[in-house]
């Protein structure tokens, strides 16, 4: 049950008070207390979803590994909407719904998925971080600010090629709502070679971690413990077995939400071992590999 508390419980409500723009009141945030504690409730405070791993950039301390994709791809849009719908069918709703890449907006199918979601009834708030590299047509713009909720996160690293201003100033004139985020400095993740762990410190890592709470991210048919651990698994640097959750697998809807929030709440991440975030060592953002 702390678990719940700590992983699910808590962060949907900070979800709700802070990023979904409706008149709030003692009824309203009530009601959703009350949805939570019901026997078997599934909400998410977010779910993030990698679209593509091609990104615009070449961070060397990429947290999410993009600069180790050799070989990067996009994920099939019908596989997107289709593993999307299945998470959504057997759950409650998702307060947050995060389109990732690499870079989002080079993902060719960015406009199937977001009219898939823009509206979606168990979604509260459909959100893109990009790094304002690219600037979106009017066309996909507009059908974003059609959503509801719409939020674009801009990830402002002071990289030569970033057009910040003008990605801003479009969406402004569109009344999306942007969150520019200039981020100075990161902390460094380090290398992808295992750490060397023990279970009690992957928990105590794990437990402090905002990504155990905020960053569930779906890639491929699997619904990972934060990106990182999808990024690992996908690359081949880890096993991910214990790290995620096959959406695709044959299921009741009672098996799916048992078996789901029993992952949702496990108490390590086996990414963690992976992971230098614990340090907290700073380093500059957005350093750039060399061509």
């Amino acid at each position: 049950m702390a678990s719940y508390f700590r992983r699910i419980f808590r962060p949907v409500i900070r979800e709700y008070l802070m990023f979904i723009p409706e008149k709030k009141s003692i009824s309203g945030l009530f009601k959703l207390i009350l949805e939570l504690l019901k026997p078997g409730a599934l909400i998410y405070p977010d779910i993030v979803c990698v679209l593509t791993t091609h990104c615009s950039l070449r961070c060397a301390h990429c947290n999410n590994l993009m600069q180790c994709y050799d070989k990067p791809y996009h994920v099939p849009a019908e596989e997107v909407i289709e593993d999307l719908e299945t998470l959504l069918s057997h759950s409650d709703r998702c307060m947050h719904l995060t389109l990732l890449g690499g870079e989002p907006f080079i993902y060719p199918d960015l406009y199937k998925v977001v009219e898939a979601f823009r509206n979606h009834p168990k979604i509260g708030c459909l959100n893109l971080v990009t790094n304002a590299t690219v600037i979106p047509d009017d066309s996909l713009l507009d059908l974003i600010a059609g959503a509801k909720n719409p939020r674009i996160s801009v990830s402002d690293y002071g990289v030569r090629t970033q057009k910040v201003p003008e990605f801003l100033e479009k969406c402004r004139k569109k009344g999306i709502h942007c969150i520019h985020d200039e981020s100075k400095n990161w902390v460094d993740p380090g290398g992808t070679s295992p750490r060397g762990k023990d279970i009690p410190t992957l928990e105590k890592e794990y437990n402090g971690c905002f990504s155990a709470r905020y960053c569930r991210t779906l890639l491929k048919g699997k619904l990972y413990t934060c990106a990182r651990a999808a990024s690992l698994a996908d690359l081949g640097f880890m096993d991910g077995a214990h790290d995620s959750f096959d959406i695709r697998k044959p299921r009741t809807d009672a098996e799916f939400r048992k078996e789901l929030r029993e992952f949702l709440t496990i108490d390590y991440a086996d990414a963690c071992n992976y992971c230098d975030h614990a340090r907290r060592i700073i380093i500059p953002a957005g350093e750039q590999l060399e061509s």
